[in-house]
C-alpha cells in the first residue's frame, strides 16, 4: 500500500488564515520527512470548510518545498476552470515538480461553489467531459480547435507541455455509481472519501468499478493495476491509545461534521434545480442521522496505533492501494497533527510496506 496526506486547509473560528495556510505547508514537508509517498490537494470556495481555493498555486508549493513525494489533486473541479489554462498550469507544475504530479479531476458537488461562480450545478457533467477532453489535447497535441456547447476553441498551441508523456496520470473523484462507471471506461484511477457511514460501503464502489472495467474489455493484469492506485481518503487520528486519540479529536471531528453539513446541502433545497432536490433531501436525510457514537464506530480511524493498524487492514483487504491520510481536520493543533503524523510514519506504515 501506499500512503500520503490530505490537505484542505480548514479555517476553524479563531485561526488566521495565513496561519493556516503556512502550518499546513509545513505539514506537506512533514510527509515527505516522516517516509509518505505523496501529498493529496483539494479544491474548495467560499466557506471554512476550505482555504484550498487554488489548487494549482498549492501543488507548486508542495513541489518546491519537496523533492520525492508525488503531489496529488484530489481533485481539481473542473466546471470551475478554463481547461486551456488549467492544462497550462499542471503542465507547469508537472515541470516544476520534475514529473511528480498526479492530477485528480471531478465535477464537484457543492452547492455553495456553483452558485459562487456562477456555474449551473446541472451542466457539471457536461463542462467535465469537455474540459478534459479540451486539456488531454493541450497536453498532446502540437495545435488543435474545439467546437462545443461550453468551449469553443480557434486552433492554438499550448505551452509548455508536461514532463510527464502523454500527461500527469489522471485520476477521477467518484460519489456517483454513474462516476465510478464514467472513470473505469475512461481507464483511469478511481478516488473515493469515507467521511460517514461504514467503511464496507467501498465494496460497492469497487465492485461497480471492477465490473465496467471487466465489461470495457481490460485484463486482469490491468485490472489489478487500476486498483493498486485506487484512492481512499480517511480522517486518521493516532495517540498512544484509543481512548487519548478519541478525547484530542473529539471537537475538532464535531467541528468537521457541522462544517460539512453547512456545504454540501443547499439552504433552501426548493431553490435548486429540479434534477438535483431528490440528491440534495436525500443527503441531508443521511446527515441528520449521524452520531459521535457511529462515527467511531463505523468510520474514523481514530486510536492507538494498533487500532488504527487494524482499520487500515480493513481498507487493504479491500484492495485499497493508496490511503490518503486527512489527518489535520477541523483545526486540530500543530502539535497533535505531527504527534499523529510520526506515530502513523513509525508505528503504523511499516506494517504494509
Amino acid at each position: 500500500m501506499k500512503f500520503g496526506t490530505f490537505y484542505f486547509f480548514q479555517a476553524t473560528p479563531g485561526q488566521r488564515h495565513a496561519d493556516i495556510i503556512r502550518s499546513e505547508l509545513d505539514q506537506i514537508e512533514w510527509t515527505e520527512e516522516l517516509g509518505f509517498d505523496e501529498v493529496w490537494i483539494t479544491e474548495h470556495h467560499f466557506i471554512e470548510y476550505g482555504l484550498s481555493v487554488d489548487p494549482a498555486a498549492l501543488a507548486s508549493a508542495a513541489a518546491s518545498r519537496t523533492r520525492r513525494i508525488r503531489i496529488g489533486l484530489a481533485a481539481a473541479i473542473l466546471p470551475f476552470h478554463h481547461p486551456l489554462r488549467l492544462a497550462e498550469q499542471m503542465a507547469l507544475v508537472d515541470i516544476i515538480s520534475n514529473g511528480r504530479l498526479d492530477v485528480g479531476v471531478g465535477r464537484g458537488n457543492r452547492p455553495a461553489e456553483f452558485r459562487g461562480y456562477r456555474v449551473p450545478q446541472e451542466e457539471s457533467r457536461e463542462r467535465f467531459d469537455e474540459a478534459v477532453e479540451i486539456m488531454q489535447r493541450a497536453w498532446t497535441e502540437d495545435s488543435f480547435s474545439y467546437d462545443g456547447r461550453f468551449f469553443k476553441i480557434p486552433e492554438i498551441s499550448v505551452i509548455p507541455k508536461p514532463v510527464q508523456r502523454p500527461h500527469p496520470p489522471l485520476y477521477q473523484v467518484c460519489v456517483t455509481k454513474d462516476g465510478i462507471e464514467n472513470t473505469a471506461l475512461r481507464g483511469w484511477p478511481m478516488l473515493n472519501s469515507v467521511l460517514f457511514g461504514p467503511v464496507s460501503q467501498l465494496v460497492t464502489n469497487r465492485d461497480t468499478y471492477v465490473e465496467t472495467l471487466k465489461k470495457s474489455g481490460r485484463s486482469p493484469e490491468e485490472i489489478t493495476g487500476l486498483l493498486s492506485r485506487w484512492g481512499v481518503s480517511r480522517q486518521i487520528y493516532v495517540a498512544e491509545t484509543d481512548a487519548k486519540a478519541l478525547a484530542e479529536a473529539k471537537d475538532a471531528e464535531l467541528w468537521y461534521q457541522e462544517s460539512f453539513k453547512k456545504f454540501v446541502v443547499p439552504d433552501r433545497i426548493e431553490d435548486a434545480h429540479p434534477s438535483l432536490q431528490p440528491g440534495f433531501r436525500a443527503m441531508a436525510e443521511r446527515l441528520s442521522k449521524i452520531t459521535w457514537e457511529g462515527l467511531v464506530a463505523e468510520t474514523l480511524a481514530f486510536g492507538s496505533p494498533d487500532t488504527v493498524a487494524r482499520h487500515i487492514e480493513e481498507m487493504r483487504q479491500l484492495g485499497v492501494g493508496q490511503v490518503m491520510c486527512w489527518m489535520n481536520f477541523g483545526g486540530l493543533s500543530q502539535e497533535r497533527v505531527r504527534r499523529s503524523m510520526e506515530l502513523f510514519a513509525r508505528e503504523v506504515m511499516p506494517r504494509f510496506k
